[in-house]
């Protein structure tokens, strides 16, 4: 890993769709470098249903502009200690903290028969959706979406495998039910109140100017995030000498980021890449998808690469989700809410 980037790569994956071989090696190689070098990419040419302009990015995130009476009975027991939900639901913006932002985390949709259930896991938890003639169409919208990303997911995932000359399927049967979560997400304004009493610890200068911290520096947990972000910007990247590298937001394409979980599977061979979102002043919006391996997974380096770095002991992944996720401020303390 050499970290040591000036811009982000822009890749087309169409040929991972309908390419010949050699095209589709051009596009394993990039992703593969991107990988190793930087843990930050954007993709275009990804399928349409996996691609969102305003309009459906708006449909998306209709949820956020309801009241609060529709809001609150979905939001996380730990906001509202009267539901069930811990790690599922709605989460609002709150005044005295870096990250100021709400949102809603939706995973797989489990019915009360499926067997995931069954293990009894914190992170597994049934959906909460809003009444179908508050927001009509919207859970139709949103399962849509997961299942679209999830497929994108597979893809990035095949043509990873391949470039480190593993299987294509190598990593299929630890994502096959799976855990991942949908989180729509605004960025509201900062008010007076927001910032009462961490007026210093917000600021960041970048370029010469000063800007408010919207999300604090951090590198994500899991796997693979895949982001659509608005117009706005502000997702920045910080490479080995400590710079912060502009996240290009281009129309309909996902960013791609490696998790902490990537760079400890591949032995150290892939980035997990710290980044941040400056405010701009302007409402901010974006739709993260984190894919993840099943909670029961057992992480475990793949066969020849025990001997090229630290060397990890393996882990099941809701388990070293978990650990990780508390980090951040709308899962601090979540737990205890169950009485753990």
């Amino acid at each position: 890993m050499t970290g040591d980037f000036t811009s982000i790569p822009v890749v087309d994956i169409a040929p991972l769709y309908d390419g010949d071989g050699t095209s589709r090696h051009t596009v394993d190689e990039a992703i593969g470098g991107a990988c190793c070098d930087i843990g930050f990419f954007v993709v275009t040419g990804q399928s349409s249903a996996a691609r969102l302009d305003e309009t459906r990015r708006s449909r998306l995130l209709a949820f956020l502009d309801c009241t609060r009476e529709v809001k609150w009975p979905i939001a996380r027991r730990k906001y509202e200690p009267s539901n069930r939900n811990i790690y599922r639901g709605y989460f609002p913006a709150i005044d005295g903290v870096l990250a100021y932002k709400e949102g809603i985390d939706i995973g797989p949709e489990l019915t009360p028969s499926d067997p995931r259930l069954s293990l009894g896991h914190p992170l597994l938890e049934t959906n909460l959706w809003p009444p179908e003639a508050v927001v009509p169409g919207w859970r139709s919208a949103i399962l849509d979406y997961y299942a679209a990303m999830e497929e994108l997911g597979f893809q990035l995932l095949h043509a990873i495998a391949r470039f480190l000359a593993l299987p294509d399927d190598w990593f299929d049967d630890k994502f096959r039910g799976g855990n991942s979560t949908l989180r729509l997400l605004r960025y509201p304004v900062r008010t007076a109140a927001s910032v009462a009493g961490i007026e210093e610890k917000i600021l960041r200068l970048h370029d010469g100017k000063r800007y408010e911290i919207m999300t604090a520096e951090h590198c994500d947990s899991g796997c693979l995030t895949l982001l659509h972000q608005d117009g706005v910007g502000g997702l920045q990247a910080r490479n080995r000498q400590g710079d912060w590298i502009d996240v290009p937001a281009i129309d309909g394409s996902v960013v791609v980021n490696l998790g902490d979980l990537m760079q400890r599977w591949t032995n150290d061979l892939f980035r997990a890449t710290e980044h941040r979102v400056l405010g701009s002043g302007q409402v901010r919006e974006s739709v993260p998808f984190f894919f993840e391996p099943a909670v029961d997974a057992v992480i475990a380096a793949p066969p020849g690469f025990a001997e090229r770095g630290p060397g990890y002991p393996p882990i099941a992944y809701g388990d070293y989700l978990i650990e990780k996720v508390q980090r951040f401020p709308e899962f601090s303390n979540f737990l205890p809410a169950l009485g753990n």
